[in-house]
């Protein structure tokens, strides 16, 4: 490939959809042409740039280590095209271009979370910005967010991260709960002492998994998830205990299939942040965005109850 104008950007959003889908099967509702086609736009990408981008067979699909570094740089290539088109439209006095959000999952229910507001009042002002909203683990959209793949991203706060700023969002509380048929189940409010606790069944966060261990290094991890609705699945089974959200479990305990177990030594408040790249030159709907986000978080009062 000598020249980027050389090669049609339409083969490499094909890639694109392709990598991020797993294979052209998926590709094909993302894209909206048939597997063939796919393969033939593929093969042509291919022979352009001078080397195989994926492996396709028995053993199922993957990018080779070569096509993984051009799924990279594609996608910055893509992002600043799509800036660059926000930019001109700025020269027009209107916004435009793309929008790429992302958030960690479960938290629509929260009654403070602020995005639904956010975008609502984005919207209703005059632009043709697209917007791309995607939930990923808080690793993924850290990653993406210094790599220049998402504008902004909502994640609990672990720690400080070079290269990225934190905007205080929500706080939210987790607690300990269990669901019908554990002999822990509808106990009440009166507090367990934390070595019945242990004794029992404990779902680890695969996400969380060194702050668990080390917040809770007695408890007996014996399940593992990747994010909330598969730990909701676990408790509700009865065989385990975990940490939930109270806004994620509350329907589940109002309709009696969950319990909370009280304990002040298995619940905490995690605080979640909106995170931005500080190298990233921002397009100006991103930063409209952000204005809007300010105002509706002072509006609710929700960004003094993070400084506790």
């Amino acid at each position: 490939m000598r020249r980027l104008m050389d090669i049609d950007l339409r083969l490499l959003r094909v890639f694109v959809a392709v990598a991020e889908g797993g294979g052209y099967t998926a590709a094909q509702s993302t894209l909206n042409i048939s597997s063939s086609t796919i393969s033939l736009h593929m093969s042509d990408l291919e022979k352009r740039i001078g080397f195989r981008l994926c492996e396709r067979g028995r053993h199922g699909f993957s990018l080779t280590e070569r096509g993984k570094v051009a799924y990279d740089e594609i996608r910055r290539i893509l992002g600043s095209l799509d800036d660059f088109t926000g930019r001109m439209a700025e020269l027009r006095k209107r916004l435009a271009g793309k929008l790429h959000l992302g958030m960690v999952d479960c938290l629509s229910t929260h009654p403070n979370f602020p995005l639904v507001t956010v975008i609502r009042r984005f919207n209703e002002l005059d632009n043709d910005v697209h917007i791309e909203l995607a939930v990923a683990p808080r690793a993924d959209i850290e990653r993406a967010v210094l790599g220049g793949h998402l504008h902004a991203g909502i994640v609990p706060f672990i720690r400080t991260i070079n290269g990225l700023d934190f905007r205080p969002v929500l706080r939210e509380r987790h607690q300990l709960f269990c669901g019908v048929g554990h002999p822990l189940f509808g106990l009440g409010e009166s507090s367990v002492p934390a070595h019945e606790i242990t004794e029992h069944d404990f779902v680890l966060r695969a996400y969380t998994e060194q702050f668990d261990l080390s917040r809770f290094p007695r408890a007996r991890a014996s399940a593992t998830v990747f994010s909330m609705e598969a730990m909701l699945i676990l408790l509700l089974s009865g065989g385990y205990l975990g940490l939930l959200p109270d806004h994620v479990a509350r329907e589940w305990v109002d309709r009696g299939k969950l319990s909370r177990v009280p304990s002040d030594d298995f619940e905490y408040d995690s605080r979640h942040m909106l995170i931005t790249s500080t190298s990233a030159k921002s397009p100006a709907a991103i930063n409209v965005f952000l204005s809007i986000l300010d105002e509706t978080i002072a509006g609710t009062g929700s960004a003094q109850t993070m400084t506790g």
